[in-house]
């Protein structure tokens, strides 16, 4: 038996602190539920669910552009829509206009109506934004909608691209169309029917690349519930399970300090020898 030093208390004082240590990590996991609370749980763990969680926010994020991107498709499509109801009535008073039924006082009051419409088919091309962004102006109505997580052209992003799909230079080719005789009546309805026809496939573009994104939306959603059940299993406190694990350490913790106790009085016991 020595007294300088108890060997026995201090490795009971070891198993103290130790489930001490066991104890506070589990209170912080069972309070923030969150199984890795400290680093040092599971490093590996640890750097698998940040890069999950940074893909869950990313996620939401492109869920957001993408319900954007309908909003701006929306828009055009609506303003196509004004326009193609307007071509109507240009093709209607063109084909007025050409009949020789009338006389050179009505096609001027005609193509008075005419020349109006088609300034305001100038005007919406050219003033329909989103964000300030021209979006039906044809060659100057290119954008980038990332709709994806990464940054590959091909796999994150859809292109924009009204040029492609309609030709607004000249006003749709009736800039210099009038009705004031009966031949440029007549030559009209080409010209308005070819403005018609751009303009119907621009809205079928739209509608095709909405139901594209709606598409992308679904998608993105799936992913994310799937995503977030990973991280869920990586991250997340079983309660139950670190329940009955707090339980455990608390009757060890009380074992150690008992025996610390025992450790401390031992030395004690000395004296009875010496006296």
């Amino acid at each position: 038996m020595r007294v300088s030093t108890n060997t026995n208390s201090m490795t009971a004082m070891r198993y103290v602190q130790q489930r001490t240590e066991e104890q506070s990590i589990q209170n912080e996991q069972l309070s923030s539920g969150d199984r890795i609370a400290r680093a040092e749980i599971d490093p590996a763990g640890l750097a698998i669910s940040e890069g999950m969680r940074a893909r869950i926010r990313s996620n939401y994020q492109a869920e957001r552009n993408s319900n954007d991107s309908i909003s701006l498709l929306q828009v055009a499509e609506g303003s196509l829509g004004v326009m193609q109801g307007m071509g109507i009535r240009l093709r209607e008073l063109a084909m007025q206009s050409a009949n020789d039924t009338l006389g050179d006082g009505e096609r001027t009051v005609i193509d008075s109506e005419f020349q109006q419409l088609k300034q305001e088919v100038k005007r919406i091309t050219a003033s329909t934004t989103f964000n300030g962004n021209h979006i039906i102006k044809g060659s100057d109505s290119v954008y980038d909608l990332q709709v994806g997580i990464n940054g590959t052209a091909q796999n994150d992003r859809l292109r924009y691209d009204m040029g492609k799909v309609m030709d607004a230079d000249g006003n749709f080719g009736i800039g210099n169309v009038d009705l004031k005789t009966k031949y440029s009546a007549q030559n009209s309805l080409t010209k308005i029917d070819k403005m018609m026809s751009d303009i119907g496939a621009s809205r079928a573009q739209l509608g095709s690349m909405e139901t594209r994104v709606q598409s992308v939306i679904q998608n993105l959603q799936v992913y994310r519930e799937n995503t977030s059940a990973s991280n869920s299993k990586i991250r997340d406190t079983d309660v139950a399970a670190e329940a009955a694990n707090r339980i455990k350490t608390q009757i060890g913790q009380s074992a150690s300090l008992a025996m610390l106790k025992i450790s401390n009085d031992a030395p004690g016991m000395i004296l009875k020898l010496v006296s």
